[in-house]
């Protein structure tokens, strides 16, 4: 879950910058949880309260501006991530002094946000994966659970399907739904644990993977199956 913190006393910019960056995040499929400020104090009296792994901030607002804001942003997080928005070009160089990823004009908003996060994506998911790390036979190998496509029952094993190919374990698929399920692993069937993020589509019974294979759902399954699927995908 990528949460980010939106500072704007313009709610059109607001609303604005809140719909690029849910859209953005949606079309790569990653969970993202998106909180508007209008109010530089209640914003400021919630900063103990949650750390977010993205601050956009508008820089001229009534009171305090957004590089003031930012500064205390720093007193209690050693590394934010930080994007400035602004109709005043003024602020550049001083926004930059204070450590900022970037400073966007609100007249080139939408295609310039879009890149920030274009170039923020691979930080931000490295800060937020992650791994399921397997041992044997003397030797540790990490699969990042967004790598993953699905896991395979084979006898008493289970195999890791995903990006680098795959990878056996001595466990129980049960034993492994337990602990994947609430980052987005679905049960296909018995033989069948399916990364919901990997599914590309769904005709009848048969899960279309993004690695191209297909995973077919079971009877008692399809249902509450499909529903999963409908979810993420409207989120």
């Amino acid at each position: 879950m990528i949460n980010v913190a939106i500072l704007d006393d313009e709610a059109v910019y607001l609303d604005k910058e809140k719909e690029i960056t849910e859209a953005y995040f949606r079309e790569k499929q990653e969970d993202c949880r998106v909180d508007t400020f209008q109010s530089i104090e209640w914003f400021v009296s919630g900063l103990k309260e949650t750390c977010y792994d993205l601050y956009i901030l508008d820089v001229e607002m009534p009171g305090k501006n957004g590089l003031e804001v930012s500064r205390e942003i720093r007193k209690l997080y050693p590394e934010p991530v930080i994007i400035f928005i602004t109709n005043y070009a003024d602020y550049a160089i001083e926004a930059y002094e204070v450590n900022t990823f970037r400073y966007i004009p609100k007249s080139r908003l939408e295609r310039k946000l879009s890149e920030a996060y274009d170039a923020l994506f691979p930080m931000l998911m490295e800060k937020n994966e992650k791994y399921y790390v397997i041992e044997k036979k003397g030797t540790l190998e990490k699969l990042a659970y967004s790598e993953i496509f699905y896991l395979r029952k084979e006898g008493k094993n289970v195999v890791f399907v995903h990006r680098s190919g795959e990878t056996g374990i001595r466990a129980s698929l049960s034993s492994l739904e337990e602990q994947l399920a609430s980052d987005g692993f679905i049960m296909a069937d018995r033989g069948y644990l399916v990364n919901i993020r990997h599914v590309m589509r769904m005709k009848n019974h048969d899960l279309y993977m993004r690695n191209g294979n297909i995973v077919t759902v079971s009877r008692e399954r399809f249902k509450s199956v499909k529903q999963a699927i409908v979810d993420f995908w409207e989120r």
